[in-house]
């Protein structure tokens, strides 16, 4: 017999690895170019939207999970060449020989086993040790195989913590493994630059989850309003300069409530500065732990494990609820539970972090000019001072009627003064929902009804030049413009 009874060929493992990662890529490729031309295709009527619903959310999904099983054996024969090469070397097959699951080198059958062995109490101590985590991270298919049965046979608590961390980690995780994310390495204490490489790859995400199934539109809105978001990490400091420019207009003497804080930020250090933005890096990677591991679960085990997650208590039902909205294919409730993941990301998980900014020493002001500054990177859609500007009357000193008449007094009149400064901040949860709900997502949802496929070329274009063109560094001659340009006045009589 040729070749080694015990074992395999190390190199061709490897070859045949690559070959099932390429063809997972091509799979996967071919899914997304497939969703292109099924969604822009001009067959209309009930059969057309009856074939796309039963495209996106069944044969692309049979796509998309055999893509994912391709990866994972791909994976797996990787670490079957990795075993082999270590048996060689003398070195065994892995693990601490501790007496966790990690003694088996990634036996799923092994964490069962030794799971069953636990009472109650120890298996949920040993579901939050670092050692279950890190066999859990090297091993995750076998990890979630055993976790699954475990939960589904009762031998661990379906809705649990220990459980709903879990799922949680495992998506994101292999969301993250998907666009190669490194964890270890996303810091956001060290700033924009530093992390530009993962914030790039995070939108990168939403747009290809986005491209893969258009139901998916929270995640292209994501993506699409993002190079407003990610310009704003870049040009924090800029904030100060604009701040600098509008306390030395003559215009800035208009009565706005927040002119002295205007000047306060005028005057502020690099190091005040540093904690704004490394804020709203800490949104922007809040926002992706909440998404990630929803979009990951849906594409990969659709309503299924949405429904894990909510049952485990890792979402609520009423993400549930929007996640059957949007696997029903019906247009409008896919658009209603699109909404409400957008609700849940501005009002349940970064509206504490724009509060905690406003509330920081200077930060009214500067949450304030992120609010006169900011210019959406959707199609059609208005700045927050355009929908919302700050307004104000004078009245001339006199009384309204001439003495001793009914008459008029021509010498007693109001003006009405239109600015364009923002009436209000977008830290403030309830006036930046207002703004979405009447201009923002209307016009998203506009541009994907009347022209998906501009959408579409938005969303698959490069990010980087997108945050180039929005960066406020590249739009200070244009904020300005509309901040002169805002100004009306009407006289009443």
């Amino acid at each position: 017999m040729a070749g080694n009874f015990y074992g395999s060929d190390v190199a061709q493992l490897r070859q045949l690895a690559k070959e099932l990662a390429r063809n997972a890529d091509s799979l996967t490729t071919l899914g997304q170019q497939l969703s292109g031309s099924i969604t822009n295709s001009p067959w209309r009527g009930n059969d057309g939207d009856r074939f796309r619903h039963e495209w996106n959310s069944s044969h692309l999904r049979a796509l998309q999970s055999a893509a994912s099983g391709i990866k994972a054996a791909s994976r797996s024969l990787l670490k079957n060449a990795d075993e082999q090469d270590a048996a060689s070397n003398g070195g065994g097959a892995g693990g601490s020989g501790s007496g966790g699951a990690g003694g088996s080198g990634g036996n799923g059958q092994e964490l069962t086993d030794l799971l069953n062995g636990m009472t109650p109490e120890e298996r949920a101590e040993y579901l939050r040790s670092d050692e279950f985590k890190k066999w859990a991270l090297e091993h995750p298919q076998e990890a979630k195989a055993a976790m699954d049965a475990a939960a589904d046979s009762g031998l661990i608590e379906k809705k649990s913590p220990e459980y709903s961390q879990f799922l949680s980690d495992y998506w994101n995780q292999q969301a993250m493994r998907e666009m190669g994310i490194d964890p270890s390495t996303w810091d956001t204490s060290k700033g924009t630059e530093y992390n530009w490489e993962t914030i790039k790859k995070v939108y990168d995400f939403y747009g290809q989850a986005f491209l893969s199934n258009p139901d998916l539109q929270w995640a292209g809105m994501a993506n699409m309003i993002g190079p407003s978001f990610a310009g704003g990490f870049k040009d924090m400091a800029m904030l100060r300069d604009l701040a600098q420019q509008i306390a030395d207009n003559p215009a800035s003497d208009i009565p706005i409530p927040v002119l002295d804080q205007i000047e306060q930020l005028a005057g502020m250090t690099d190091a005040e500065i540093k904690f704004y933005e490394t804020s709203m890096l800490d949104m922007n990677k809040e926002i992706f732990l909440d998404q990630a591991r929803q979009h990951e679960a849906y594409m990969n085990g659709g309503i299924d494990e949405i429904n894990r997650l909510r049952d485990s208590g890792a979402i609520d039902p009423a993400t549930a609820k929007a996640w059957a909205q949007i696997d029903s294919g019906d247009p409008a409730q896919v658009k209603e539970g699109n909404t409400a993941l957008l609700y849940r990301e501005q009002n349940e998980i970064i509206a504490d972090d724009y509060t905690d900014m406003r509330n920081h020493p200077g930060g009214e002001a500067v949450t304030y000019m992120v609010t006169l500054a900011g210019e959406p990177s959707i199609p059609g859609a208005k700045s927050y001072p355009e929908v919302f500007p700050y307004k104000f009357s004078v009245e001339s000193p006199g009384p309204e009627n001439v003495p001793f008449t009914n008459w008029d007094n021509p010498t007693q009149f109001r003006t009405d003064f239109t600015t364009g400064f923002p009436d209000g901040n977008i830290a403030d949860a309830e006036q930046r929902w207002a703004l979405i709900k009447q201009d923002t997502l209307p016009a998203y949802q506009d541009l994907l009804a009347n022209n998906p496929q501009q959408a579409r070329d938005i969303i698959g274009s490069d990010f980087n030049d997108r945050v180039e063109q929005y960066r406020p560094t590249n739009n200070i001659p244009g904020i300005m413009d509309r901040f002169l340009d805002g100004f009306d006045a009407e006289v009443h009589q």
